[in-house]
């Protein structure tokens, strides 16, 4: 099943592949560019070249480096285990090992939305991807995998601060999250305070804003 299911994703890199192009930092890449960027390696080396955007949720599982945008018959491609960090255009993934939501292996790639003394990352799924691995798996359903709208995606939310370990923002969290996400800050006194009085934009739809905050004013002395 697993070597029918990268098979088609063979079959399939051919089409998405596009010409490299120069963007904004701040603006989306295109699902299927070939845009800039560089590999992390085990020894911690930075190799730049060209990277594949597959998309938010394909990028999770591999990635596809180009030494040369136009040469795709000699791109490298590396899953979790074998790098340790990647960037393509202004995605940046860290290689984890963690049980992320609908995901069979125990390495994945996950987007480090915010870099700082607190990181925000944001994990991509799909609550149809489980049936992917089932013997039944149709050639139409797996097409449909890979031409989904990136915004229909579920998604989770996590935060590592410091060289702490990885905090979920996930149901247990979140049902006292100003309790516990004014502990998660608390050396920012100001900030945590917001947020134990609920104040609006502190919220738990808030916390990448939260998160943005706590860097900036940790920064900031």
């Amino acid at each position: 099943m697993k070597r029918y299911f990268y098979f088609f994703v063979l079959l399939l890199m051919p089409t998405i592949n596009q010409p490299v192009s120069a963007q904004d930092d701040q603006s989306e890449p295109q699902r299927g560019s070939v845009l800039p960027g560089f590999i992390i390696n085990l020894s911690g080396d930075t190799v730049k070249g060209y990277l594949l955007n597959i998309n938010l949720w394909m990028n999770q599982h591999m990635t596809f480096f180009y030494t040369s945008p136009d040469d795709p018959d000699h791109r490298v491609k590396y899953r979790p285990k074998e790098i340790k960090a990647y960037r393509v255009g202004n995605r940046f993934y860290e290689s984890m090992k963690y049980p992320f939501s609908y995901s069979l292996y125990p390495y994945n790639f996950i987007l480090r939305n915010v870099d700082g003394p607190i990181k925000h990352y944001i994990w991509y799924y799909n609550e149809n991807r489980a049936k992917l691995m089932s013997p039944d798996v149709s050639v139409e359903e797996l097409g449909k995998a890979f031409v989904y709208e990136e915004n229909e995606l579920w998604k989770d939310e996590f935060a590592r601060k410091g060289d702490g370990e990885l905090t979920p923002f996930d149901f247990k969290f979140l049902m006292k999250f100003a309790k516990n996400m004014a502990a998660f800050v608390e050396d920012d006194p100001s900030l945590s305070q917001k947020i134990k009085d609920k104040v609006k934009g502190y919220q738990s739809v808030d916390i990448e804003r939260i998160v943005r905050e706590y860097n900036e004013d940790v920064l900031r002395k």
